[in-house]
């Protein structure tokens, strides 16, 4: 490829909106343009690195026994209101309604439609088990699109599905799924970690995201110092210690706290550690108000709360008004435990000790408040676990870390083909349900997160198994015939051996073809020069060295591809 014929251009800044390093070198390298929020082209070379990183991937769920489907972005309705997630994931799906008064989904997943199929293509376990993919557009109406393609509001991924009779099977073609994608992301040059997490909007029994750690990250990962355990916060916890006996608990009795109506207003009036107080938070549920009890020092973890509400992840949980207050008892500022007259949920970390809480009066708190004598409730683990707590397998320390997830397991069971009445014939004669897995790995997000964590203060660093290119052949300067020649007929030595090469053609100084291709990032640059000719020698820079090798001209080919061929086989 001619780099002077080259659509899309490379930038010497940032655009303003790019968040993260790799979004920066997304843009400047001339791999993606934003056409709107959360929606983007991806320019040649980025489809290039696009392409290659599906190839990988069809690879490998091939190998697995997966068998490639086509599935179409626009679903109707009917499928999506089967499951009733019409309705509870309307926040954040693109819907629409064609000239018959038609509803259709632009589907950000395919779970129903696979489910459908099943039930309709799959009638005996002889037929069992069956795993598909594709790979498709997907839309998401995301409210806050972000940080490029990490968080856009179209994207391609794949997802495959896995269809069994049992759960045994269903535990192999999640184990084959889980290998598979821990090879893919090796191939990709990314160091993701498997991490348990949420089944969240799609559902289910078990799920694991691979993250890969990294300060641009949108999500939190608990890492266990001692290697043995790793969750997203979403679903993560702690060991609490245990607390030996003491003494008993005094009476509650009334304080005065004027005005003091957060945790940090308590904490300097009365001289406590924020851990000393019980923290009470009403919110609104579809069942009535909550109200949420954990210690001062803790932060209620909205998706387990709303997992254990049995609500869905788009579920709004807005806090309580003034009416709801009222109806509880409670006033704001002032609210606690002992009294209210609301559904009460008490967080695991709430020790058997005495508590400062809300008295449920105006400037007023109560001293020595304990649970299961002042109040009760159900136990639930509710609170967000952070750096430095115990680790729940083994009393180690948690590390807290950013990490962006690119790919995620779902063991479905049969959450879909229940709601679905998706059946087939059992060997006993009955019917019975399939037991089905989900499996995604978003393509534009593995591509930003290859360059957020391979790059450098020049650019881009691509492992050769995704770069657009394998060598970026640079001729200087073009004005010289004998250079243009020389350039010309190694770049067409290098592509009949097999080797992809860039080919940069332009009319531009040393210093700005060196700048752009540090910036593009292609594995191997091979520079062919007035200097050089004169010499018999062209010369080879590996883009992870700063060293410099001048090979004979008559060599040149063979020692590229020879290079090309060991980077090659590091990522096989």
């Amino acid at each position: 490829m001619r780099q002077s014929h080259l659509f899309g251009r490379t930038l010497r800044e940032a655009p303003s909106e790019a968040q993260t390093r790799g979004h920066q070198l997304l843009l400047r390298a001339g791999l993606a343009r934003a056409l709107a929020a959360g929606i983007y082209t991806l320019l040649p070379l980025g489809f290039r690195v696009a392409k290659k990183l599906e190839g990988i991937i069809r690879e490998e769920m091939d190998r697995i026994g997966c068998q490639e489907v086509e599935m179409p972005v626009m679903v109707p309705a009917e499928y999506w209101k089967e499951t009733g997630q019409w309705d509870s994931m309307e926040p954040i799906l693109f819907r629409v309604r064609d000239h018959r008064g038609l509803d259709y989904v632009i589907s950000y997943t395919h779970e129903q439609v696979v489910t459908h199929h099943a039930r309709n293509e799959i009638q005996s376990y002889r037929q069992l088990p069956v795993r598909v993919y594709h790979f498709q557009s997907k839309g998401r109406d995301e409210a806050r699109a972000r940080s490029g393609l990490l968080r856009a509001r179209e994207f391609v991924m794949k997802d495959s599905y896995s269809l069994d009779a049992d759960m045994v099977g269903l535990d192999e073609s999640y184990r084959l799924h889980y290998d598979a994608y821990s090879r893919i992301f090796r191939r990709f040059g990314l160091p993701a970690v498997p991490v348990e997490s949420d089944t969240g909007a799609i559902g289910g029994e078990l799920a694991h995201e691979f993250q890969v750690l990294t300060d641009a990250g949108e999500d939190t990962v608990l890492v266990c110092d001692n290697g043995d355990y790793t969750a997203n916060r979403e679903l993560a916890k702690r060991r609490v210690p245990a607390i030996a006996a003491g003494t008993a608990v005094p009476t509650a009795g009334p304080i005065d706290t004027p005005s003091a109506t957060t945790i940090e207003d308590l904490e300097r009036s009365l001289g406590l550690p924020a851990s000393a107080f019980l923290k009470t938070v009403l919110l609104r549920a579809e069942s009535g108000v909550v109200a949420v009890v954990l210690p001062g020092d803790r932060e209620v973890n909205e998706p387990k709360l709303r997992r254990h509400l049995g609500l869905g992840p788009a579920t709004r949980l807005p806090f309580a008004n003034e009416g709801d207050f009222a109806a509880a008892g409670g006033v704001a500022g002032y609210v606690g435990p002992v009294g209210l007259r609301a559904r009460i949920l008490v967080d695991t970390s709430v020790e058997p000790r005495g508590y400062v809480a809300g008295a449920n009066r105006r400037d007023t708190h109560l001293r020595n408040v304990l649970l299961g004598r002042d109040f009760d409730g159900e136990r639930v683990d509710l609170h967000d676990v952070k750096d430095g707590d115990l680790c729940p397998r083994d009393g180690g320390t948690l590390r807290a870390k950013r990490g962006i997830e690119v790919g995620n397991i779902f063991k479905l069971g049969t959450y879909y083909s229940e709601k679905m009445n998706a059946t087939y014939l059992a060997e006993d004669g009955t019917r019975r349900p399939f037991l089905m897995g989900s499996y995604g790995i978003g393509v534009g997000r593995n591509l930003q997160s290859i360059l957020e964590v391979n790059n450098d203060d020049r650019g881009i660093v691509w492992p050769i198994s995704v770069a657009p290119y394998e060598a970026h052949v640079v001729a200087l300067p073009m004005k010289d015939a004998q250079v243009v020649a020389m350039a010309e007929a190694l770049v067409a030595e290098l592509e009949r051996r097999g080797v992809e090469v860039l080919y940069d053609d332009r009319d531009e100084s040393a210093g700005v073809k060196f700048a752009d291709a540090d910036l593009i990032g292609i594995p191997f640059r091979v520079a062919v020069s007035a200097r050089g000719l004169k010499a018999g020698t062209v010369e080879i820079k590996a883009r992870t060295s700063a060293a410099l090798e001048n090979v004979a001209q008559a060599d040149a080919a063979a020692a590229i591809h020879d290079r090309v061929q060991r980077e090659r086989a590091r990522f096989a």
